[in-house]
Order: structure tokens, then sequence, then C-alpha cells
């Protein structure tokens, strides 16, 4: 090897070492910091004209079940639904805008919301979604993994997907 190559190489090695200890010291600067649990858990608020098609629509395609129902009248004005460790809340309209003084009130009707859901087999999702407004068909996105976006009735968007694969890490 010639002399510039030799000094290139040992100005890299030189730089690697560098960078190797200053991830050495981030990394034990946040060993010592305290990992505080600030968020237990996150359920979206779907805002909708009526309840109802939307429980139907989560407890018969993916099997959710109501775990409080509020009454609005002579209808359903709010309802949580589970699923394992999957939670969603529905409210109506009314029910949110019945307090003119609250500051969500008027932001409550503006849009839907878009939902994105992991899911382990996106045909076993395509099949529980027969009969049910497609958005978007079954496709592959940029990033490898495959999706099917679907409007549920309360008009929100939910987007399904089958993550690519990751590799298996292998054990020494």
């Amino acid at each position: 090897m010639g002399s510039l190559k030799l000094s290139q190489l040992a100005i890299a090695v030189a730089a690697g070492w560098f960078v190797l200890l200053g991830l050495t010291a981030i990394s034990k600067a946040h060993a010592g910091t305290e990992n505080v649990v600030m968020i237990n858990k996150s359920t979206p608020i779907l805002h909708v004209k009526n309840v109802e098609p939307s429980l139907k629509f989560w407890a018969e395609r993916f099997g959710f079940k109501s775990t409080i129902q509020v009454p609005e009248g002579n209808h359903i004005g709010f309802v949580a639904l589970e699923n394992g460790p999957v939670e969603l809340m529905y409210q109506t309209y009314e029910g949110m805008q019945t307090d003119s003084t609250n500051p969500l009130a008027k932001a409550v009707d503006q849009g839907p919301s878009f939902i994105f859901m992991e899911v382990p087999d996106i045909n076993a999702v395509i099949n529980s979604l027969a009969g049910a407004e497609i958005v978007q068909g079954l496709h592959e996105t940029f990033y490898g993994a495959k999706e099917v976006v679907a409007k549920e009735p309360g008009g929100h968007f939910v987007i399904f997907s089958q993550l690519p694969a990751q590799p298996q890490k292998q054990e020494h």
C-alpha cells in the first residue's frame, strides 16, 4: 500500500474509534436516566352520526366486544369496543356537541380519522371485509407491506397492513 492509502486507512480507523467512543458515552449517559412511563394506553375516539353501524361492523367482522355502552335517548351515544389488546371508542357528534363550552365540540366533525391496524394475515382481513366499502384494494406499499383500505360505516378510513416479515435474529 502506498503512504496515501495508509494515511486514509489510519484516518478512517481513528474516525471509527471516535464514533464508537461517542456512542459509548451517549449510551452510558442514557443508562443512568430513568424511563418514566407517562402513557399506559392509547385508544382512538371516533365520532360518528350513529354508533350502531360501526359497532356492528367491528363486532360481526372482527369479533370485537362492547365493554361500555352509554345510551343517548333511544340510541347508543358512546361505546367502547375491545378485541384483545386493541380498543376503539365511538361517540356520536350529538353527544360531543351537547356542551357548547367544550373546546372540542366545534372540532369534532371536521373530518374523518385514519386508523392504521397491523394484521398478521391480510387475506383473512380481506375475507372479513366482504361487502364493506373498500377504498383501496390489496396493494403492496413502497415499504413492502400488503395493505387494504376500507371505510367503516361511520366514515373513518381503516388501513389494514400486513408488514413484511422481519429477518430472524440468530442467537449464538
